[in-house]
């Protein structure tokens, strides 16, 4: 009998199994969960794994070599800078994602960001409670219908954002250069440069995925082309981000107000602490993702993939598609 595991199974939010539990069972797959906090616990409680779901466990070239049974891993949720995917092809196992859990929670989060931002709702929350009763507080604000915001990656998530603010009257401009230019078009937004983007943007959404290209992508150098009193929202990766770049720009007020959802070090310490207390950053602890709803499809969309795939069927969500119909 192929058998699935959950590797790190104590990082799930309202970690219950008993509906993928069911779902295995109905597909002749053994399940089980594990509590690996390390790669070298995975080598010892995993052996016997066809197909692995991982949270936060780091993978690499040891740990697949170790495995010598798995075929797939499915990285419960979007990004998969935890799986190091030139040993996943090298390994040929195959390595997935699950892109489309949360879309509606993460753009909503960061709609939520974008305005409290906007309409200065925490400060202004703040001043009241603290004694305070002052219209004046902190940064002017503007009609959103004369705004533009400037979306810095264009998929799924951003795509869906770009429906909520459609209505409320923004302007748009995007900059995915991996992008095919119909999911532009069919949402009417116009595809720029990342200069373009910079220099016209009030409000810059950063929402595009951790890679080498993109890492820092937001430093001082790009800011240095961004309009002055620019808003940042970040609901995809800390590291998309220059720590450093953003202080600095936040004390000479090149950044009027920040929205973040993640930092480069999680929780806040050393550098990113710094940011911690200033009247115009919002932080929320990467929770764009949660909901009841989308932790069941969370679950329920890794274990799909898995069973699909152990099952002989097609395997969903493929990272390194240069393997499929050769793993392992």
């Amino acid at each position: 009998m192929k058998k699935l595991v959950v590797l790190d199974g104590h990082h799930y939010p309202e970690g219950e199994f008993d509906k993928i539990k069911e779902l295995c069972s109905s597909n002749g797959i053994a399940f089980d969960v594990l509590d690996c906090v390390t790669p070298e616990d995975a080598i010892q409680t995993a052996q016997n794994a066809d197909a692995a779901i991982c949270i936060y466990l780091p993978m690499d070239d040891d740990l697949l070599k170790n495995l010598p049974n798995l075929r797939m891993v499915v990285r419960s949720g979007i990004g998969v800078d935890n799986l190091d995917l030139p040993a996943f092809t090298k390994n040929r196992v195959l390595a997935c994602n699950v892109p489309d859990y949360g879309v509606e929670e993460v753009a909503i989060h960061a709609l939520s960001l974008l305005l409290a931002l906007e309409r200065k709702i925490v400060l202004y929350n703040n001043s009241v409670h603290s004694g305070e009763w002052n219209e004046d507080t902190g940064y002017a604000m503007r009609r959103v219908s004369q705004r533009t915001v400037g979306l810095l990656g264009f998929g799924r998530i951003a795509r869906k954002l770009s429906c909520f603010l459609t209505p409320l009257g923004y302007s748009q401009i995007a900059f995915d250069p991996h992008l095919p230019s119909h999911f532009f078009t069919s949402a009417g937004v116009e595809s720029v440069s990342l200069d373009f983007l910079l220099q016209h943007s009030d409000i810059l959404v950063v929402m595009a995925p951790l890679n080498e290209e993109t890492h820092h992508i937001i430093n001082d150098e790009t800011l240095a082309k961004a309009k002055d009193g620019l808003f940042i929202i970040n609901t995809a990766r800390g590291a998309l981000v220059d720590t450093h770049a953003i202080i600095r720009a936040l004390d000479s007020g090149k950044i009027k107000a920040i929205g973040f959802d993640v930092l480069e070090e999680e929780p806040p310490k050393g550098l990113c602490q710094e940011l911690i207390g200033r009247p115009n950053v919002i932080v929320t602890p990467h929770i764009g993702y949660r909901s009841l709803e989308s932790f069941e499809a969370l679950k329920r969309m890794a274990a799909e993939t898995a069973i699909s795939f152990l099952n002989g069927g097609d395997a969903y969500n493929v990272v390194n598609k240069e393997i499929i119909g050769q793993s392992r």
